[in-house]
């Protein structure tokens, strides 16, 4: 009796579900990507990514943590069983961790003020980078928690060494300089179209600006999440990898996510793009982590 009694508590012991594995994400807030009232996260184009993606880890129980891009880097090295989401990657934040594409941002464009239009060199509904920054008589500036797309990174850095473009703190996401621009502190910055959208519902601005498109940047910028440089990491990058492919197999929830939170027009002028990007992520192969 006593051998059947412990067979059956044996039984219920196994049948039980196993507690869930816990999941930190570190998230630095981004207007429009991650949006922040009062210290707790609300809503936001990748923050309605992530709970896509939640929903197919379902073995794992997520929390988030909002903090500056300088601590989740630092987490990051100190080996932290800690992932992090809505980074760019970059050859810096690769020896600090396994990056895995999740979705696609539209490019970077240009934010300048409606009545600085005509002093730029448009062709073809783009400005050329080039000759933006050589042309003496406009000022802009790079914000100094932000990591630039690949495509134009290289250039804004040797802006910046020839003293063209300076560096300036302020917000976290560098929100800050978009109204420098219409407050006339400034003549342009680089920002995505989904930052500007949310800052203009948020802010006063003394001037409308305007978003036109980079000619050196019409490509998408993959968007993604880094998991530190550990055995735990390279794991938990493996398992994202999977499920963000699985999710990308379903492209049309979030292509509901940009139409909702871009502007119509960048929406229509990128969805071609944004289906071809989640078609390949989903038929890509498995990422090696190791």
């Amino acid at each position: 009796m006593r051998l059947l009694h412990i067979a059956l508590l044996a039984g219920l012991f196994w049948a039980m579900p196993l507690p869930a594995q816990q999941l930190t994400w570190g998230v630095v807030p981004l207007p429009g990507a991650f949006n922040v009232r009062d210290g707790e996260l609300v809503d936001g184009v990748l923050y309605e990514a992530m709970q896509l993606l939640e929903a197919k880890l379902p073995e794992l129980q997520m929390r988030y943590e909002v903090l500056p891009m300088a601590r989740i880097e630092q987490r990051m090295l100190d080996h932290d069983p800690f992932c992090s989401s809505g980074l760019l990657q970059s050859e810096e934040r690769d020896r600090l961790g396994y990056f895995v594409p999740h979705v696609a941002s539209t490019p970077m464009h240009l934010l300048i003020r409606r009545q600085s239009l005509d002093q730029l060199l448009i062709e073809n509904g783009q400005v050329s980078l080039d000759w933006l920054l050589g042309n003496p008589y406009l000022r802009g500036a790079l914000a100094k928690t932000r990591v630039y797309p690949a495509d134009i990174r290289e250039r804004l850095q040797q802006a910046q060494a020839r003293g063209q473009l300076p560096i300036m703190g302020g917000s976290l996401a560098g929100e800050n300089l978009l109204l420098m621009v219409s407050h006339r502190r400034l003549d342009y910055v680089f920002e995505y179209p989904v930052i500007y959208t949310e800052v203009l519902r948020h802010f006063t601005l003394s001037e409308p600006l305007v978003n036109v498109p980079l000619k050196e940047s019409a490509e998408l910028v993959p968007v993604g999440i880094y998991c530190p440089r550990t055995a735990w990491g390279a794991d938990m990058a493996r398992r994202i990898d999977q499920a963000v492919r699985q999710l990308s197999g379903e492209p049309q929830a979030l292509l509901d996510l940009y139409q909702r939170w871009l502007p119509a027009e960048v929406y229509a002028h990128y969805r071609p793009a944004f289906l071809r990007f989640l078609q390949q992520r989903a038929q890509q192969p498995a990422l090696p982590f190791d």
